[in-house]
């Protein structure tokens, strides 16, 4: 799973459409201004341009796909006709079922994001790969991303740069960084261009688009598990002189709570892993763990590990794995304790848990937690929590859980407050949810990967939300993105229930 994870490519196209004309039509579904949005347009049909609404309508039933798809695109404009996605899927799916590339291209949009349609990501696929053939640089992309993630199709690494340097070659920016990535992860060879500069200019399409920059391809990428300590030290230097607006884009931040104009890296990386973003405390935890701008701090730098790895890091897991096997590790450990450090209990007792020490019982373990918890440490009031909830080190008791959470909640954990909200969620059966709803939001702004998976659950079930498949598809992808294993076992589901029988959508 880690690798399907790793390189899952997540590609939010809402704000996608190919025009047929040169005008570029940025966010064209959000965009509420009349004439703004009329202004945009420039069709390359010119007997279109200027046709009353009637007579394009009648040549569409007629079956021009070229009528249909244009006045598809009207519908969703509102030029000449109200707005209507309804409308509008149903005239660019007809000149999409007559082969037009642009048309497939905006219908697989369309499907994918259920904008007039209902979702389906498999039939989306269908129509991306009609106009991928016949030469989108876009359209290839995106089939070159959907043979990564494993979930439409069968994951093929091989099939997927195929279509990647086909868009390359045409120029397509994103996909030259999409090949650049593989080859630093090392998932490809060389990405040597298909065809010689003269053929790639005069075979480009006069298909343009405005294109989001809602997808990436992983989260901070610490490169190759072997890096030497050297490299990674100055891995950890880059991030923290970064850009401040592209570090927090990197921890999925999108609201940051401060109007102190001095802000450093290190406080937007407190802020993200204080909201329970699992990679600003994975970089927390490299920090301490390096002595990057501070002492080693090993003990520390595996509550950090533990922290993340309990929100769905798999990197983190494996350099917990690692902190525990340096030399005197366990013997420093057990100082820590006996001195009654809460952390190092924390630590222990999470060992214990994961099956990655056996030098003390459960028992012995949940006895840790408890001292720990005495000392008011937050994450161990969580662990207990989660202990009580699952049924580890303890009987289930999810009464009990709920006492823990609160606690650690009222103490300030915000990761606490969204288990609690999750857990009212999930046990929803009719009452006013708007706290909790308004909550998720919030925290899912700041960092936090529960309640991007929590929000999803609640599209999914249409809990406080009009149920949206697409919208709980596009939060399920970004909390399994980044590591949270329920978020992607409830994106599969979603796409098995929709599966084709047909031997292209086989998963192997």
């Amino acid at each position: 799973m880690r690798l399907v994870l790793k390189f899952v490519l997540a590609f939010f196209l809402t704000s996608i459409i190919i025009l047929p004309q040169e005008k570029i039509i940025p966010e064209v579904y959000k965009n509420k201004n009349r004439k703004r949005r009329a202004s945009l347009i420039a069709p390359k049909y010119p007997s279109y341009s200027l046709a009353a609404t009637f007579l394009l309508k009648e040549k569409a039933t007629t079956g021009d796909p070229f009528a249909q798809h244009e006045l598809g695109l009207r519908y969703i404009l509102g030029i000449g006709v109200p707005l209507d996605t309804l409308s509008a899927a149903e005239w660019i799916g007809k000149a999409a079922s007559k082969s037009l590339p642009a048309a497939n291209f905006n219908y697989g949009i369309m499907l994918h994001n259920g904008i007039g349609v209902k979702w389906n990501p498999f039939e989306a696929f269908k129509n991306f790969k009609v106009a991928a053939e016949s030469g989108m640089e876009q359209a290839q992309y995106i089939i070159g991303l959907m043979y990564t993630d494993n979930l439409i199709v069968s994951k093929n690494l091989a099939e997927a740069k195929k279509w990647l340097v086909k868009s390359a070659d045409k120029g397509f920016e994103d996909a030259v960084k999409a090949l650049k990535k593989f080859k630093k992860q090392g998932l490809i060879g060389t990405y040597d261009s298909l065809k010689s500069n003269s053929e790639q200019h005069d075979e480009r399409k006069n298909y343009r688009t405005f294109i989001s920059n809602d997808y990436e391809l992983d989260f901070y990428d610490f490169g190759d598990d072997s890096l030497s300590k050297a490299d990674e030290t100055e891995l950890l230097n880059e991030i923290l002189s970064s850009d401040k607006e592209e570090l927090k884009r990197k921890l999925k931040v999108s609201k940051y709570d401060s109007t102190n104009s001095d802000t450093t890296a290190i406080d937007i990386i407190n802020y993200a892993a204080n909201s329970g973003s699992p990679e600003a405390i994975l970089i927390k935890a490299r920090i301490l763990n390096n002595g990057v701008g501070v002492k080693p701090n090993h003990i520390l730098a595996a509550s950090y590990f533990l922290k993340a790895f309990r929100l769905g890091s798999y990197k983190a897991a494996e350099e917990l794995l690692e902190i525990s096997q340096i030399n005197d590790f366990f013997k420093n450990l057990k100082k820590e304790v006996d001195s009654e450090n809460a952390d190092a209990m924390y630590v222990w007792a999470g060992l214990i848990a994961l099956g990655l020490d056996y030098r003390l019982t459960e028992k012995q373990a949940l006895e840790l937690l408890l001292r720990a918890e005495k000392k008011k440490h937050i994450y161990s009031i969580i662990e207990l929590g989660l202990a009580n909830y699952s049924g580890s080190l303890v009987k289930k008791d999810s009464l009990k859980a709920l006492e823990y959470f609160k606690l650690a909640s009222e103490l300030g954990s915000e990761e606490a407050a969204v288990r609690l909200a999750l857990i009212e969620i999930q046990s929803y059966q009719g009452s006013n949810i708007y706290k909790q709803i308004k909550l998720l939001r919030q925290q899912a702004d700041k960092g936090s990967v529960l309640a991007e998976a929590a929000l999803a659950y609640c599209y999914d079930k249409g809990i406080g939300f009009t149920k949206n498949k697409s919208k709980a598809a596009i939060f399920y992808r970004r909390a399994a993105q980044r590591g949270n294993e329920a978020a992607f076992n409830s994106l599969i589901k979603m796409y098995n229930e929709l599966r084709p029988p047909d031997e292209e959508f086989i998963i192997y």
